[in-house]
């Protein structure tokens, strides 16, 4: 070996210190990474725990918005209301000489409810499928040996 390439390969030690640097410069860049990587993770978690947060109290207030408003309809339609609110129109109850009624001809007042008739099942008109792939490969395999045989026999 000559002297000029055991002197490249003899160790150095700075060649060692610059080894330890690098690896420790590794492991702080993939530490940062780690470390950034989780505060991210963190950070979407938190935003959407935050956001859904708002979106149920903002359920909830409408929920309580709705029974508000049903309450609100019930009382505006309940009876007494209703009776003294025609009573100031000027409507009043009608007496009993005061009702007409009007007579349909051939319209039946008690007549009977329809019920379905049922219908038949359809009766099966078209083949069931059946076939299974090594079936259709056989008839597949077998169409080839016809044409084979046909193609030999022309020969």
């Amino acid at each position: 070996m000559s002297e000029w390439l055991q002197h490249t390969l003899s160790e150095q030690p700075w060649r060692n210190q610059r080894q330890l640097v690098t690896t420790m410069t590794l492991v702080v860049v993939v530490g940062i990474i780690i470390a950034a990587l989780y505060l991210i993770q963190t950070t979407v978690t938190t935003t959407t725990v935050r956001t859904l947060n708002d979106m149920n109290e903002r359920r909830a207030r409408l929920e309580r918005d709705n029974e508000r408003l049903r309450a609100e309809i019930a009382e505006l339609q309940s009876l007494p209301r209703v009776m003294t609110k025609a009573a100031e129109m000027g409507f009043r109850e009608a007496q009993t000489e005061e009702i007409q009624y009007i007579y349909v001809q051939g319209y039946r007042y008690n007549r009977p409810l329809f019920t379905p008739t049922p219908t038949p099942a359809p009766t099966s008109t078209g083949a069931v499928y059946d076939e299974t792939l090594s079936g259709w490969l056989r008839k597949q395999w077998d169409n080839f040996e016809k044409q084979f045989e046909t193609w030999r026999n022309e020969r």
